[in-house]
Parts: C-alpha cells; sequence; structure tokens
C-alpha cells in the first residue's frame, strides 16, 4: 500500500499529542490541513484511527497499533537522516592556494577556524598553479587571485585589492618619507617575479607608473626581483627596499608597524582573490561551510 510520509507524520504528532490543533501547530499547518491527512489515511487504511469525543480524543485499537509501528519508523528515519547530515557536515576539506595567501591571509586565521567549522579538518595544499577543479577531485576549494571567477563555478570575491608602496619603518629613520617619484627613486625598488601570473601585475611597477601616468618618471630596471610574493613583504620588512604589495599580503605588518605605507600614488587592482568551487563540492555540507568561514573571515577584515 503506497502510504504518503505526509499521511504518517501528520498521524503520528495527532497520536502523540491527541489534538487535531496542537498537531498542526506543529507541523505548522492549518487544522484542517490535519484533519484532511488524517481522513484522507484513514480512507487509504479502509478502518478509523481515532474516536472523535465531544471534547477529547482517542486512538482506536487500530490507530495504537499502528502508531507503535509508525512511532518507531519515523524515529528511525529521522535518526538516519540526522546522522547522514552529520555525516555529510564533518570530515576533511582540502584547500588550493598559493603560498603567499596562505603564508599572509589563511594561517593567521586559523586560529578558531575548529571552534567555527567543527568536526571539519581543513588540508591545506600550497601552489602557485592554477588548479581545474573539475578535472582534480582532490581538491575542493581554491582561492587564486584573479579578474573574475572561473566559469561553471561557485565563486566567492575576498574583497577588492589596493596596490600602494611600502616599507620597514627603519628604512625611513633618518629620511622623510618619499612624497614624488624623483625621492622614491633613492630607495632600492623590490621586484616581485611572480606577479605577473600571481596577480595579474598588480605588483609590477613598471604597471603601477602606468596606472599613474607616469611611464618614465621613475627607473624601474634595477632592484632585487624576489620569486614569491611572501619572500617580497619579508625583505621588505627587513629594510631591503621598497615594494609594491597589495592589502591582503600585509595586513598584519601594517597593524602591528613592521612595514608602512609610504607614497600617494596607490590604485585599485583589477584582480582580486577568489574562492572557488564546483556546484557539485559547494552542494556538500562542509565545503560550504568552509567557503562561508572565509567569507565571513573577509567581510571582518578591515585595516
Amino acid at each position: 500500500m503506497n502510504i504518503p510520509l505526509t499521511n504518517l507524520r501528520a498521524f503520528d504528532a495527532v497520536a502523540r499529542l491527541l489534538s487535531f490543533t496542537l498537531a498542526a501547530e506543529e507541523l505548522h499547518l492549518s487544522q484542517s490541513a490535519i484533519s484532511q491527512q488524517i481522513r484522507q489515511l484513514e480512507e487509504r487504511l479502509d478502518f478509523m484511527l481515532f474516536r472523535r469525543m465531544t471534547r477529547r480524543l482517542e486512538l482506536t485499537e487500530n490507530g495504537r497499533r499502528l502508531y507503535e509501528t509508525v512511532r518507531r519508523s519515523i524515529h528511525d528515519i529521522d535518526s538516519t537522516v540526522a546522522e547522514l547530515r552529520d555525516a555529510a557536515a564533518q570530515g576533511t576539506v582540502t584547500i588550493s592556494v598559493g603560498s603567499s595567501f596562505a603564508a599572509n591571509w589563511l594561517i593567521p586565521r586559523l586560529g578558531g577556524f575548529a571552534n567555527d567549522c567543527r568536526g571539519i579538518d581543513l588540508r591545506i595544499k600550497p601552489s602557485d598553479a592554477l588548479v581545474d577543479l573539475h578535472a582534480d577531485p582532490t581538491v575542493d576549494i581554491a582561492v587564486r587571485f584573479a579578474q573574475g571567477p572561473g566559469r561553471g563555478l561557485v565563486a566567492e570575491s575576498l574583497g577588492a585589492e589596493q596596490v600602494f608602496v611600502a616599507c620597514s619603518p627603519s628604512l625611513l629613520e633618518d629620511r622623510k618619507p618619499p612624497e614624488v617619484l624623483r625621492e622614491l627613486s633613492e630607495f632600492p625598488l623590490l621586484h616581485n617575479e611572480v606577479s605577473d601570473q600571481e596577480a595579474g601585475a598588480a605588483g609590477d611597477w613598471a604597471n603601477w607608473l602606468a596606472t599613474l601616468g607616469q611611464e618614465d618618471g621613475l627607473d624601474v630596471r634595477s632592484g632585487p626581483r624576489i620569486p614569491r610574493s611572501d619572500l617580497l613583504v619579508q625583505a621588505a620588512i627587513h629594510g631591503q627596499g621598497v615594494a609594491l604589495v597589495w592589502t591582503t599580503m600585509v595586513r598584519n605588518e601594517l597593524r602591528d608597524g613592521r612595514l608602512v605605507k609610504i607614497f600617494n600614488g596607490r590604485h585599485e587592482a583589477s584582480n582580486s582573490y577568489y574562492a572557488s568551487c564546483t556546484e557539485d563540492a559547494y552542494a556538500k555540507p562542509k565545503v560550504r561551510a568552509v567557503m562561508d568561514w572565509m567569507i565571513d573571515k573577509a567581510l571582518r577584515m578591515k585595516l
């Protein structure tokens, strides 16, 4: 006999509470809808489930026997669904991130992750190479600095980036901060060798000058060349020169005074960091929880 689960749930509530009114409140339905569900069930079974008294409701003998079975069955269904949901919301989530983003953004914020995402173990896979989320089943989420989200992906921006010049306070101990390009040329320029592939030229001096309309205002050919953005930040902290950086790279260093902003020339980068995953991955509660956690952390960040 094909009995709709809605009929059985209505019967379970009425039999347990012995009230159409209370059952309707519990199931967020109207009393007439509950009465209709019970009437449909009795018609399917071809026997009465309740004795409708003037001031009360009683189960018939058939109703009592059916209720014992329905109660156990619904409990088993609800328990199994809850267990499956808990299992789906827990486990390991693998996130592929650039080494600079991992060092400067993700790892410093992992202190509260265990409390925010209970039951989820985060596996960090540092890589500056692009990752095909559709083809690589070992990665759940990828974070990359890009001009926009990839096609066919669920993607969230982690915030707009501003590009500016920064250096160690020690570099300014015996001189005032530079205010024009001629003064900036007196400092060693630190070059980010991976800026083109990692940040869409956000950390490239020639590109920065072009946004200022000063392509010939500074000799950008000389200066140390650093192979990674996190190492570029360390070189700047240790006073080896001035560096072009963007917000996410140096938020902590600016807060604690290891770096300071100098020079007025700054611009919004055309790129920003995006957290992306496939639609299938986003359907998993554990992946969605990590995506939401990253977005929440990004919204809370302020210089």
